[in-house]
């Protein structure tokens, strides 16, 4: 038999059950509203985010080259917004094609860790265009991108400047380095 015939306990207990879980809700969106005290001994890690798209004040943005002309040995560098070198453009030769395609031949561009500044990666094209509005490096002609422990080369290639993403097609070429282990031995 039911503790009440009348049906009264049911409904108080979806009532108290609807109230706790508002309540629960809203204890959670405040939690997530109020931005955590620092003391300033430890740092809070920032929460992983996607690759941001070039903002105004990111990426290689006046390249001091008229329409038409020639430039030999050009050497860009890309700052982040607090000042550290994240990377560095070598070009053989470049010329700019409109107000916002540059062309460069014999290209090398090196990446750095922007904490330590030193380099990361190395991206050799042979000829590539850069846009200034979208901040993406591309080439039609073998890439290659070496970094100490891996290279990997491809048909054509787009590197993004900003967020610093790379695809190649075509033909791609992997060699990973690393220690040679034997069967039996454990991994590190």
């Amino acid at each position: 038999m039911l503790p009440f015939r009348s049906g009264r306990a049911g409904i108080v207990s979806v009532v108290a059950a609807f109230s706790l879980l508002v309540l629960l809700s809203c204890a959670v969106v405040a939690a997530d509203k109020k931005a955590p005290k620092s003391d300033g001994k430890t740092a809070t890690p920032a929460p992983n985010k996607k690759p941001a798209r070039p903002k105004p004040e990111e990426g290689i943005k006046d390249i001091p080259i008229t329409e038409g002309h020639d430039a030999r040995g050009l050497v860009l560098p890309d700052f982040d917004r607090e000042g550290r070198l994240r990377g560095k453009l070598q070009a053989g030769v470049t010329r700019r094609l409109d107000e916002q395609n540059i062309e460069f031949q014999g290209v090398k561009f090196t990446t750095f860790i922007p904490e330590t500044e030193k380099p990361n990666l190395q991206i050799n094209l042979d000829k590539a265009v850069f846009n200034l509005k979208t901040q993406v490096l591309t080439s039609n002609v073998r890439s290659t991108v070496k970094r100490e422990d891996f290279e990997v080369s491809g048909d054509t290639m787009r590197f993004e400047m900003v967020s610093r993403i790379s695809t190649l097609e075509g033909n791609v070429k992997t060699i990973v380095r690393g220690k040679a282990r034997t069967p039996g031995e454990e991994s590190e």
